[in-house]
């Protein structure tokens, strides 16, 4: 098991705070209500890093899900970076190779692993499951945690990504085509689409390892994407009309739809414009996503419904509020999508049926005419002439389930618009839904 990159976004755009105010063996939260961890390690030196393990819902570390996340290049300013010009130089030269960083990064890792061991104890399972990098940091974590098959590795803006390889370098102890396989695998990176800092690193910013999240804007910073779960939070950027990569192509034309309709310009040209955008997407954020079915969207949503009910046991009372808000307008559209799928799998169960029920008529049909051929085929017709699917299939039956599917469809959508009425004021209705849903 490991955290999942909304939680190491977290952890990434905080660690310098936590290295500031915390102390190794002490626990910690990011924010009031949230998940609990215990620092391991930290560095503050030319790297900056920390390593940590959440708390269970009992407060005990689990140290199996141990997370080391490093900070990026070192800012003027900033009031524990002490080490700005040697941070700086190595950044430079993590354009044309691997950032000098890497050694510190694969020190940090075998400190903490040997740190978070001693303070398990015996009958501990230990492993770390994270690693995160940030800028420049980003190639060092990718090459470290290749080398020791971290299970899941969270990136920000890689600096001197395309540098890092030794393919594209002459830097032997770049990172080798078999390591770069293996984060094909394991890496999540993301990536401001208009490179604010990275397109200056010689090679445009390109991240050639790992998936990478490309996301609308232009913002060297790790809390810059929005991110829900292991992926961008696509629902937030369509609300908010902005691009992502992983967008299906009806969310992107819905978007493209959104932003021209708002548009001043005359409609012939937004007639033009429509297609040009659409098309530029797969350029600027990669190929669409597969269209979700029904039943997709049931089982996320399923999924997303037991997550809320956990983070309700936890957060604090204004956090309850919002999350009440999500579980209510989650569980209405869910209501409604099993309603609907409901109804389309009688409507196609109905159709096989009858379907079966016609091809046994004309078969037993095509039999009795090849039996019974010395008898005129007028006779024959008389014969079978109760053998029709108007007399086999009872069609009255069939309107009736089809009208009771469909009314039980309408009652469920009315119940999902009700609750939804009940989102919009879930402030007023607060102290009701936490008994509706404490259950």
């Amino acid at each position: 098991m490991a955290l999942n990159d909304e939680q190491v976004q977290q952890l990434q755009t905080g660690v310098l705070k936590i290295i500031k105010n915390y102390d190794v063996g002490k626990d910690f939260s990011l924010k009031k209500g949230g998940q609990k961890y215990v620092l391991i390690n930290e560095v503050n030196e030319t790297t900056q890093a920390i390593a940590v393990a959440p708390l269970d819902k009992d407060g005990k570390p689990d140290y199996s899900q141990t997370t080391i996340v490093v900070a990026g290049t070192q800012a003027s300013g900033g009031d524990i970076n002490n080490h700005v010009i040697e941070s700086e130089f190595n950044a430079w030269i993590a354009t044309g190779q691997l950032t000098e960083q890497t050694k510190d990064v694969r020190e940090f890792y075998n400190q903490s692993l040997s740190k978070a061991k001693k303070m398990a104890g015996t009958g501990q399972e230990v492993d770390i499951s994270n690693m995160s990098g940030f800028s420049q940091s980003g190639p060092a974590v990718a090459k470290v945690a290749a080398e020791m098959k971290v299970q899941k590795i969270t990136n920000f803006m890689d600096w001197g990504a395309w540098a890092s390889l030794s393919m594209n370098s002459s830097d032997y102890k770049g990172i080798s085509n078999e390591e770069l396989a293996y984060l094909d695998e394991h890496l999540h990176s993301y990536s401001d689409q208009g490179k604010h800092i990275t397109s200056l690193d010689w090679h445009g910013g390109v991240i050639p390892y790992g998936k990478v999240f490309t996301v609308e804007g232009k913002y060297h910073n790790a809390g810059f994407p929005k991110i829900k779960g292991n992926g961008p939070d696509f629902e937030w950027y369509e609300k908010n009309l902005l691009f992502c990569s992983g967008m299906s192509k009806s969310q992107v034309e819905r978007i493209v739809d959104k932003i021209l309709s708002k548009s001043s310009i005359d409609n012939a040209y937004k007639t033009m414009a429509r297609p040009e955008l659409i098309e530029r997407y797969e350029v600027e954020y990669g190929s669409f996503a597969p269209e979700l079915t029904k039943q997709d969207l049931i089982s996320l949503n399923i999924k997303q419904i037991k997550e809320l009910k956990d983070s309700l046991k936890t957060s604090s009372s204004s956090k309850k509020i919002s999350l009440r808000e999500e579980l209510v307008r989650v569980s209405a559209e869910t209501a409604k999508l099993q309603a609907e799928v409901y109804e389309e799998e009688i409507k196609s169960k109905i159709e096989s049926e009858k379907e079966k029920v016609s091809q046994k008529i004309s078969s037993l049909k095509s039999e009795a005419y090849s039996i019974a051929h010395h008898l005129p085929s007028s006779e024959v017709e008389v014969l079978l002439s109760e053998l029709s699917l108007d007399i086999a299939w009872n069609s009255v039956k069939e309107s009736n389930t089809i009208s009771a599917t469909s009314n039980y469809k309408n009652k469920m959508s009315q119940i999902s618009d009700n609750l939804n009425k009940v989102a919009d004021r879930i402030i007023e209705s607060d102290k009701i839904g936490a008994k509706i849903f404490s259950n």
